[in-house]
């Protein structure tokens, strides 16, 4: 009988230990997703379909906290935290990526794509993931997917037909090398401005216009203290979801999976939203009155040329006619 009830003890014993060392593997983790963009915004959408999803797939182990609109920094200050350890993951696009890995920038070379599924296949595809491991490798940041944020646009306060039209205009561009030359390649003054700022300089006249998709215009507003959109598409637009190496290899092995498995689901999502968007915002833009033209191409284009040879040495000789040539 005593040795029935040692047997019991010492199973029981087992057992516990055994459940203690399993929920001491289900770690709980937090982790803080920051990003610039308002919280209608598609971006801001997937932010939390990844949140939600991930918690939903771990029973509340793994929780993403959100922090839209710029409330951790600008994009520079999301980088920063994220390769320091100070956040966890982050929207961070390939201009400012490229501050630290000069090839990635080729991804917001001006007219390399020639629209959303041409730049969906190369970005996400082999040639593309190729280039984000090469700056995984080089800096320790991890794209883990990198999500459609729409074509680039000039929204003015006149009319643009030509680059002529823009010569002595100030444009806003975001403070990184090849935006401000693309807006320069185009025929206007380039004016670096933090995001947060934009609003009140376009209704200040500060700067006569400024660049951006059409969710984006949308969801900030500046429709509101514009007059004209210019349907240029200068730059089609993909945005890496970022998170760095050491902090993603950091997760169980199955929160790993988890997070990537979700985040591919999440850029599907988020993808269908922009182009949906990019459709009906630019229609309730125009109802509310502002005027879109549909501009001369081809001759933005051949503006534009002289800009892909200043930087084609920082991406590697080829690459940009590499990626356009995609298909």
């Amino acid at each position: 009988m005593k040795r029935k009830s040692l047997i019991l003890t010492v199973s029981l014993f087992l057992l516990l230990t055994f459940s203690f060392a399993i929920n001491a593997a289900a770690q709980k983790v937090n982790f803080k997703f920051g990003h610039i963009y308002a919280p209608d915004h598609p971006y801001s959408i997937g932010a939390r379909e990844l949140a939600k999803r991930v918690s939903e797939k771990t029973d509340g182990q793994f929780i993403i906290n959100v922090f839209p609109a710029g409330q951790l920094g600008s994009e520079k200050d999301l980088l920063d935290s994220v390769y320091s350890g100070a956040i966890d993951m982050a929207y961070v696009g390939p201009g400012e990526l490229g501050k630290r890995y000069s090839p990635v920038s080729v991804f917001d070379a001006p007219f390399i794509f020639e629209g959303y599924e041409h730049g969906q296949k190369v970005v996400n595809g082999e040639l593309g993931k190729e280039i984000l491991a090469d700056m995984q490798e080089e800096t320790g940041i991890k794209a883990l997917v990198s999500v459609y944020y729409g074509a680039r646009k000039l929204t003015m306060n006149s009319p643009v037909e030509t680059p002529a039209d823009l010569n002595g205009k100030k444009v806003r561009a975001p403070d990184m090398p090849l935006p401000l030359a693309t807006v320069r390649g185009m025929g206007a003054k380039p004016t670096p401005m933090a995001f947060s700022e934009v609003y009140l300089a376009l209704q200040q006249g500060v700067v006569d216009g400024q660049e951006n998709p059409i969710p984006t215009i949308y969801s900030q507003k500046f429709y509101e203290v514009q007059d004209y959109i210019i349907m240029t598409n200068h730059t089609v637009c993909f945005t890496p979801m970022i998170i760095a190496e050491s902090t993603f290899n950091d997760l169980p092995a199955e929160y790993q999976r988890i997070l990537q498995e979700t985040a591919e689901e999440v850029m599907n999502i988020v993808n269908e939203t922009t182009l949906k968007y990019e459709e009906e915002k630019l229609t309730e833009m125009k109802e509310a009155g502002i005027k879109v033209i549909e501009p001369d191409l081809e001759a933005f284009k051949e503006s534009s040329k002289e800009i892909v040879k200043e930087f084609e040495e920082q991406w590697g000789q080829g690459i940009y006619e590499k990626l356009q040539n995609a298909k």
